[in-house]
C-alpha cells in the first residue's frame, strides 16, 4: 500500500494504490469519506486508485470512560441523556439517572458526538433526542426545552439555534 498525504485548510487528501481487497477493508473502516476510484493501465495491468476527501475529520466516539470514586465506568452514547456545565465542570447525566464528571470542556465534548443523536442547545447543554420532554415556544423566538431526568431545571434555546433545533428534532 502506497499513500501521499497533504493537509489543506482542515482537509485531508490521501491517494492510495490498493488491491480490490485492501479497497474493501478501507471502505468499512472510513465510511464517511468520498471515494473516487479511478483505473489506470491497460487491460493486462490494472492499478486501482483511490482518492479520499474528508473535511474536519474527527473520530466519533460511542462511549465514554469515566471516573466514579475510585472506580473507572464506560458509558455508552446511547444511555447519555445530557451532558451539562455547572460551576466550569463537565457533567454527563444518563437516563437511569446517574451524573458523572467529565474531563473535558463541552467544546470539545461536542466536537466527538455525532451531531444526528446530540444537539448543542446552549452554551450550558448538549442533549441527546431522548431527552428532550417537552419544547415549548418562549420569547423572541426563543424555545424553552425541559429534558428528563432532572438536573437542570430548563435550557433556552436561542432564537438564532431555534431553526436548526426544530430541524434536528424532525420539524
Amino acid at each position: 500500500m502506497h499513500a501521499i498525504s497533504k493537509l489543506e485548510e482542515k482537509k485531508i487528501r490521501v491517494q492510495l494504490s490498493l488491491n480490490e481487497e485492501e479497497l474493501g477493508r478501507l471502505s468499512v473502516m472510513l465510511p464517511h469519506c468520498i471515494m473516487q476510484k479511478e483505473i489506470i493501465g491497460d487491460d493486462e495491468e490494472i492499478t486501482p486508485r483511490i482518492s479520499l476527501v474528508k473535511s474536519n475529520f474527527r473520530a466519533l466516539k460511542n462511549r465514554f470512560l469515566l471516573r466514579k470514586g475510585k472506580e473507572l465506568v464506560s458509558v455508552h452514547c446511547n444511555e447519555i441523556a445530557y451532558f451539562y456545565s455547572k460551576n466550569k465542570l463537565s457533567y454527563l447525566k444518563t437516563f437511569n439517572g446517574r451524573s458523572f464528571l467529565v474531563r473535558m470542556s463541552l467544546e470539545e465534548i461536542e466536537e466527538c458526538l455525532s451531531p444526528e443523536q446530540f444537539f448543542r442547545a446552549s452554551r450550558q447543554v448538549i442533549t441527546c433526542h431522548d431527552a428532550v420532554q417537552k419544547v415549548l415556544l418562549w420569547f423572541n423566538g426563543n424555545l424553552k426545552v425541559e429534558l428528563a431526568p432532572k438536573e437542570i431545571d430548563h435550557v433556552i434555546v436561542s432564537r438564532l439555534k431555534a431553526n436548526h433545533f426544530r430541524e434536528w428534532m424532525g420539524e
